[in-house]
């Protein structure tokens, strides 16, 4: 006991001797990119006057230490040093209410146990008197009472333990579902903190506010939309919201958030072009892999799986899925399982984890990808940061402040260009403009600071964002903007029309690739992205397929022919394509089909009935735009015939 105080003594002795204080700061503002986060912080200083010291405690244990930056107005920082600490711990709030729920319960279980116990302890009891009775004898008076009272005994302890009994499985369920939440937040119980030990010389005696800022890695950000139509003649609507997550250990209370279009994770060096020899190889070994160009298949469309680790096996919640090169993600389920639409372009997946090892992996051709993340030996180390700053004027910073106005959103008229959405090649909407009432655009009025290379929104109202790793959805605007709609088919690949929208002068909207709900006259009609890597200035949205119009394609083996002349085979072929407009509006709709393309001089594509196509003699691409009033049905049918060497088998459809 003697030995104890007298080592507290000492500690005590040691820390008034340095004057170090502990200080608490508060969180003040978070500008989050799509990965990282920087963190600004306030605290308050006791000065005296001289050379002063303090330590920042309950920081987050992954801050960069590189990045740290404290600021005061009449004091010179003479040195900063960063620590892990592992006795000082933190917990999230909802984590710590969780794990608070589930000792009551556990200990509600220990007392039923005990309960259990005494019953059982009781029933012992009762055998070895009754076997004491027995053995000694009694009349049948005596022996008939003690027999019905250790009847009775016996049954209220039997019934009494299996109501406990049931009592327990209950609470027990409770425990394991509350033990399944907190794994569900992707943290551990107890989080290591960070402490930041400040020495400063202070030119007087008295309170002083600094601002400590600093970066993190466990924390960003992804776009996710809300696309509406109400009609075609009507504006569509996106509600573009920011999907924020953060698994800092420390959660965020209250706090203004800033969401910039930069990554902190990535490679800010332009690159450079080597000589090019013939002959040699020429390859480039890029740091960067989003800036790969590849002439492998590059995936599309939806990618599904289920994400487990090597550890145990189990499925693990709230995995970071992010489209390499693009702020596309989604995090897992409870059971580990992700969907996410992966636009053209695009083949690379990454699967981030705290506390595991981040994968990346090609999509290739696969639609489903099931991964396996390993657990991240590697140890918060200790990293010390020491250097002499000393407090500099603030500087007037180059950056400006826009507002989105009406006249940003105003539609041209101009015609669109071609493109693809979701593998239906989209052509003009030239014929629906003409006729169409120009629409002005009602967007929700939104301060951003435009950059030279990155913009940010600034939110508001102020978020809490609690450091469990699952996405916090955090609304930025919903704009009201002018768009044409033009139908798109193409039976070859598939029998359906799909209602596409298009965007003119989108880039001034400030919008980032994501995944998209779909609404279209108040119905949930799918899932789908926006691609900004579309290098053209009409943004085109696929809203989906419209059941409303009924397509068909069909071969009409009747109608053709073959004939053999020579050393030649001639085949013919006659397809036949029904368009039906069940809607109750006019739709105009761009129906696609092909021809095949001759590759040598042995082989001969004739064109026997186009039926008025517009044909790409290059791609051997049919287009025909058709204009459909409510209940019309439009039949096209074209034929072709192919001539080649008879002693192949070709096929030609």
């Amino acid at each position: 006991m003697k030995l104890t105080a007298l080592l507290l003594v000492m500690f005590m002795a040691v820390t008034f001797a340095h004057g170090q204080s502990d200080i608490e700061s508060k969180i003040l503002s978070a500008k989050i990119y799509t990965q990282g986060a920087e963190l600004k912080r306030t605290a308050t200083l006791n000065l005296r006057k001289g050379k002063n010291e303090f330590k920042l405690v309950k920081l987050s244990a992954n801050l960069d230490p590189k990045t740290i930056q404290i600021t005061g107005d009449g004091i010179t920082i003479l040195s900063v040093r960063r620590e892990t600490d592992y006795i000082e711990t933190n917990k999230p709030e909802k984590v710590k209410q969780l794990l608070k729920n589930r000792l009551s319960l556990i200990d509600s279980v220990e007392l039923i146990q005990m309960q259990l116990s005494i019953l059982a302890t009781e029933s012992e009891l009762l055998t070895k008197n009754m076997k004491v009775i027995n053995s000694e004898g009694a009349n049948n008076i005596k022996y008939q009472e003690a027999i019905e009272y250790f009847s009775n005994q016996f049954k209220q302890n039997t019934q009494e333990s299996f109501r406990l009994q049931l009592i327990e499985r209950k609470l027990k369920e409770r425990i394991g579902k509350l033990e399944l939440q907190v794994k569900s937040y992707n943290t551990e119980e107890e989080e290591p903190t960070s402490n930041i030990f400040l020495v400063v010389n202070a030119e007087k005696t008295g309170k002083q506010e600094i601002k400590i800022s600093y970066a993190v890695s466990e924390a960003g950000w992804f776009p996710a939309y809300d696309i509406r139509a109400t009609n075609v003649e009507s504006p569509l609507s996106i509600t573009y919201k920011a999907r924020v997550f953060q698994n800092t250990g420390v959660d965020w209370k209250n706090v203004k958030l800033l969401l910039s279009s930069g990554d902190l994770q990535s490679s800010g060096t332009a690159p450079e072009l080597n000589p090019f020899y013939l002959g040699r190889d020429n390859s480039y070994k890029y740091e960067d892999e989003e800036d790969r160009a590849t002439e492998e298949y590059r995936g599309q469309g939806q990618i599904s799986g289920v994400i487990t680790g090597t550890d145990d096996g189990l499925p693990l919640p709230q995995v970071t899925v992010m489209v390499k090169g693009s702020t596309i993600g989604t995090p897992t389920n409870m059971n580990g399982e992700y969907n996410i639409q992966v636009p053209n372009g695009e083949n690379t997946l990454v699967f981030r984890y705290l506390g595991y090892i981040t994968q990346e992996i090609e999509v290739g051709s696969r639609s489903r990808i099931n991964v396996q993340l390993s657990p991240d030996a590697t140890s918060l180390g200790e990293v010390v940061v020491t250097g002499v700053a000393a407090a500099t004027p603030k500087h007037k910073l180059p950056f400006t402040v826009a507002t989105l106005t009406e006249r940003q959103f105003k539609p041209t008229g101009g015609p669109s260009l071609a493109g693809r959405v979701a593998g239906v090649r989209i052509r003009g909407a030239s014929s629906i403009k003409s006729r169409a009432p120009k629409r002005k655009s009602k967007p929700l009025p939104i301060n951003y600071i435009n950059y030279q290379t990155t913009f940010v929104y600034e939110i508001k109202h102020p978020y809490d964002i609690p450091s469990t790793g699952q996405p916090e959805t955090v609304d930025i605007q919903t704009l009201e903007i002018y768009a044409d709609y033009i139908y798109s088919t193409s039976p070859k690949a598939r029998e359906n029309a799909f209602l596409v929208a298009e965007i003119p002068d989108w880039e001034k909207l400030k919008l980032l690739d994501g995944e998209s709900n779909l609404y279209f006259e108040d119905s949930f009609v799918g899932k789908s992205i926006i691609d900004t890597n579309i290098g053209k200035d009409t943004l085109e949205i696929s809203m989906g397929k419209d059941e409303g119009i009924v397509v068909s394609r069909k071969r009409l083996k009747e109608f053709e022919r073959e004939k053999v002349f020579s050393n030649k085979k001639r085949e013919e072929r006659t397809f036949e394509i029904t368009v039906v407009n069940t809607k109750s509006t006019k739709i105009n709709i761009n129906i696609y089909d092909q021809i095949p393309i001759a590759p040598s001089k042995d082989f001969k594509v004739n064109l026997v009935d186009l039926a008025e196509a517009d044909h790409n003699k290059e791609s051997g691409l049919l287009t025909w735009n058709v204009q459909l009033d409510p209940g019309e049905k439009k039949v096209i049918r074209f034929s072709y015939s192919v001539d080649y060497p008879k002693y192949m088998t070709l096929d030609i459809d």
